[in-house]
């Protein structure tokens, strides 16, 4: 994916409105090589704080996105879909964070998709970040499928971050890298 874009807009101190897309790359190798490129379907969502106190550790949040299926017609789902997650962070040390995600999707077919991922980040600096995130998915209910992927973050400013990662399939053939930009839109005060 080059570029992902993820705008957010708090509208309320807990309350953000989210607005997601890529252009994508993908091969895909069977009885003949194939390669499709173009943009996937746009993602229209919130996140609402639901936990956050500077006197604990730990934040709770809900994400939840509508897919619209508006991409390029070899890169889209071509159904409209959910996304939903419950995210949970918690700080180790000052230079340590552990989070989870447990979710569900759901594209208007058979019984839907559960998600989980687990990512363990180190702050390097000020301005860099790493982490490694185990994560898969649970197609029906069915199959498992299990990935492990790894990044680096880089804070430009306080309101943009840009991101690359690398991952790969555990347990079926599957590789991917991402080069993301964030920015934060806020109101202004």
């Amino acid at each position: 994916n080059l570029p992902t874009t993820l705008l957010r807009y708090g509208i309320t101190k807990n309350v953000e409105l989210r607005l997601a897309n890529q252009f994508s790359s993908i091969l895909k190798i069977n009885e003949e090589k194939t390669h499709h490129y173009g943009f996937g379907d746009l993602e229209l969502g919130t996140k609402i704080q639901i936990l956050r106190k500077e006197n604990i550790n730990t934040e709770i949040a809900f994400l939840s996105h509508i897919v619209i299926p508006i991409g390029d017609n070899r890169i889209s789902n071509a159904q409209l879909g959910s996304i939903s997650k419950l995210s949970i962070a918690h700080s180790i040390t000052d230079k340590i964070s552990l989070g989870y995600n447990l979710g569900y999707n759901y594209f208007g077919q058979d019984r839907g998709i559960a998600t989980y991922s687990l990512a363990l980040g180190f702050s390097l600096n000020d301005k860099w970040g790493f982490y490694i995130e185990p994560f898969g998915d649970w197609f029906n209910f069915e199959k498992l499928t299990a990935n492990i992927d790894g990044g680096f973050t880089y804070l430009l400013q306080q309101n943009i971050q840009l991101d690359i990662s690398y991952g790969l399939g555990l347990n079926y053939h599957m590789h991917y890298t991402s080069l993301g930009f964030s920015w934060l839109l806020s109101a202004r005060k």
